[in-house]
């Protein structure tokens, strides 16, 4: 009877230690076939985004009540790109200060077609997986305040991304920041020579207008700015990995 009870607890203690080394075993091999799968990873490292700043240097783009455009544009880029790295996103800006990029062009035409040129070779020559190119709206009348993202018409990405951003902006500036149901953002087809001629889906976010008063006011505080490029990265996010 001592003999027997020694032996069923030796017998137990075996299935304890197989049970833990096939765990063991279990926890190593995870990793390598998930490592050699690539469906199942997540990885962001492959994922480029460019981030256009529209205008610049010579080119001050629309301007009101002292303010240009070019100098929003680059500011919420520039917190955008932060906002994209910080989630493992690979970004390339087409400029990083305060210049035009018509120099970067071999393009022969006009300083604006250029300029225009040189984005749009960046944007291609980086295999880029979308672009957003930032800017102001402008109208005649002061009234009228909003975001408008504009799409190529004849390509259905650059729709949908157009669309996530567009709802991230509706709930996270207009519905939790500025807690207002009158204003919204909105999408629609553009004929641009950025969105018409590059190869990667991309879209042009007017981030408000310059011309109206509230806009204008706004778009120059760092709070807002934050929460704009943080909208529209939780939309190229959701775009990325719908």
């Amino acid at each position: 009877m001592f003999n027997k009870t020694i032996f069923l607890v030796i017998k137990v203690n075996k299935k304890i230690v197989a049970a833990i080394i096939a765990f063991i075993l279990l926890l190593i091999l995870i990793p390598l076939f998930i490592s050699n799968n690539p469906i199942a990873v997540f990885n962001t490292n492959r994922k480029i985004i460019v981030v256009d700043p529209g205008h610049g240097g010579i080119d001050g783009g629309s301007s009101n009540a002292g303010l240009l455009e070019k100098t929003v544009n680059l500011q919420v880029s520039l917190k955008l790109r932060k906002i994209l790295k910080d989630k493992g996103i690979n970004v390339v800006m087409t400029r990083n200060s305060d210049v035009s990029l018509e120099s970067k062009s071999n393009l022969k035409s006009s300083r604006y077609n250029r300029d225009l040129h040189a984005r749009r070779t960046i944007i291609d020559s980086n295999n880029s997986t979308a672009f957003v190119s930032v800017h102001m709206d402008s109208y005649k009348k002061s009234s009228v305040r909003g975001v408008r993202i504009f799409y190529y018409s004849e390509s259905e990405e650059s729709k949908q991304l157009a669309q996530s951003i567009c709802n991230s902006v509706n709930k996270m500036v207009f519905k939790d920041f500025l807690n207002i149901t009158t204003v919204k953002a909105e999408i629609a087809p553009g004929n641009y020579y950025i969105l018409r001629t590059s190869k990667s889906p991309g879209v042009i976010i007017e981030t408000g207008f310059i011309t109206n008063p509230i806009d204008n006011k706004l778009i120059q505080t760092k709070d807002y700015q934050q929460i704009m490029a943080k909208a529209i990265a939780e939309g190229i996010v959701e775009y990325m990995y719908r």
